[in-house]
């Protein structure tokens, strides 16, 4: 069916920013990262030009920078050997420029020895952060140091532009530097391929004339493309899912599968292959709870396959009152890389979270992906029918989440994603009437003109004054301009 409505008027987006460049001086080098490692908001952009700031002070004089870091951060680390595993982020870097690392805690088979938990989506994400970092912390110990980072993104997302990757390799051939395996496989997960100039960035990257160029050159065509995700609907299994089970969760489980990248698993550090097997949710993985932006800045140009991750933990939100991973949605939705049927039910998962507090995300990151020109309204609207008729989302929930967006200026967009909910909901599903009330009134606002769906007539047809016949007697009005 076709509606026609008036645009919205939704709140503006604040748009990716481009990174500022590091700290060109020792003291703002040392301050940055003083100030990035008390931080509790650990943004993307303060640890990347933190790192991005070490590593160029490192390679102009190592050891005026390990006097300074002594004297502002020596404090934060005992007066003995720190092994790798045991220091977090930025610390693991400082450390080694202080000599309190192990060189042998920093190659990379160290890396997968102190990582657990193969399943977690988000300690995989760590064990590519962990093996960048202490290549970054290994060759600092060395004679001599990168001159800086490929790694280092455009945009405070995480993506990397490919003509600024380009530049970076041209500077390395220059100066006869070899890359770092796990920088170089970071910067190419973050290239932006998207991006107009990506096809001119590819042909400069094949006529460079080194290993990385022509990686690089193949990694802008298929061969970088993300695989897709498919959608799953499993009833839950005790014996499989124990986990799953001591949440108290009764409902059906949604759930994505990826797909393998074998170039992943082929070309890239060993630390780099779990993100390139096929993985299943149904997973506990409380890394979602404390975790922040820089994990999901690993993938900043595939937030399908984030979503796909993460959406059985929202989904724990709606169906175990667990407040989950929802509050990383409109993050995700920020990100680039197509928004498709997994980061769409992760969306849906989360308008039907048990307290408001996780719902509010979901209607963040609905507004922030309709401001964008990114929501499919009709598929957001699909995940919604099956999840309510899977009892995931209940339409009491889904109703406060709808006002919410509503008030926000989406009228138009809510009555295009509604208009999918209701068949599926009329003429007799508990709460049916309230998500009715929102219809007509996001159609009413927005002036929607079209056909009446069956369900809607049938239910306007029906004699007497419930909540479900008055709102949809008010629907057909409001639709046919009665």
């Amino acid at each position: 069916m076709i509606w026609t409505a008036a645009q919205d008027t939704l709140p503006p987006v604040p748009p990716a920013r481009r990174l500022d460049a590091a700290p060109e001086g020792l003291v703002d080098t040392v301050e940055l990262t003083a100030a990035h490692l008390d931080s509790r908001a650990h943004t993307v952009a303060d640890f990347e030009r933190s790192l991005a700031g070490l590593v160029r002070q490192a390679h102009r004089d190592r050891h005026p920078l390990a006097r300074a870091l002594s004297c502002a951060l020596g404090h934060r680390y005992e007066e003995q050997e720190i092994e790798a595993h045991r220091l977090g982020g930025v610390n693991v870097v400082v450390a080694s420029l202080l000599w309190l690392v192990p060189g042998y805690s920093l190659k990379p088979e160290y890396v997968r020895r102190h990582r657990g938990h193969e399943e977690c989506s988000q300690e995989g994400l760590e064990l590519v952060i962990a093996a960048r970092l202490r290549e970054i912390a290994y060759t600092l110990m060395s004679k001599d140091p990168l001159p800086f980072l490929l790694s280092t993104p455009s945009w405070d997302t995480g993506a990397l532009e490919a003509a600024e990757l380009v530049e970076r390799l041209t500077e390395y051939r220059r100066a006869g530097v070899r890359p770092g395996p796990a920088d170089f496989g970071q910067a190419l997960l973050r290239v932006r391929r998207d991006d107009p100039a990506a096809g001119a960035a590819a042909d400069a990257a094949a006529r460079l004339g080194t290993a990385e160029g022509t990686r690089l050159a193949a990694w802008l065509g298929p061969d970088g493309e993300p695989a897709p995700a498919l959608r799953r609907v499993v009833e839950p299994d005790p014996a499989a899912h124990r986990a799953w089970r001591r949440t108290g969760a009764t409902a059906a489980q949604v759930a994505f599968r990826t797909g393998e990248r074998p170039r992943l698993q082929r070309e890239f550090p060993e630390p780099f292959h779990w993100l390139g097997r096929p993985h299943e949710g149904f997973t506990q993985c409380y890394h979602w709870h404390e975790g922040h932006p820089v994990r999901a800045s690993v993938l900043p140009e595939d937030r399908e396959t984030q979503a796909a991750w993460l959406l059985p933990h929202v989904t724990l939100a709606a169906t175990a009152g667990d407040h989950g991973g929802a509050w990383m949605l409109p993050h995700l939705a920020r990100l680039g890389g197509p928004a498709g049927p997994a980061l769409h039910a992760a969306v849906a998962a989360g308008l039907g979270g048990r307290y408001v507090e996780s719902r509010r995300p979901a209607v963040e990151a609905l507004l922030v992906l309709a401001a964008r020109g990114e929501l499919d309204a009709p598929l957001l609207g699909r995940e919604l029918a099956a999840m309510t008729a899977l009892g995931t989302v209940k339409p009491n929930r889904l109703a406060d989440a709808a006002r919410d967006a509503a008030a926000a200026g989406a009228h138009a967009t809510l009555w295009r994603v509604l208009a999918e909910v209701l068949p599926a909901l009329l003429p007799s599903v508990r709460g049916a009437g309230e998500l009715l009330a929102v219809a007509a009134d996001c159609a009413e606002r927005s002036h929607a003109a079209g056909p009446v769906p069956e369900a809607v007539a049938a239910a306007a047809a029906r004699r007497g004054s419930s909540a479900v016949v008055t709102e949809a007697r008010r629907l057909t009005l409001a639709l046919t301009g009665g």
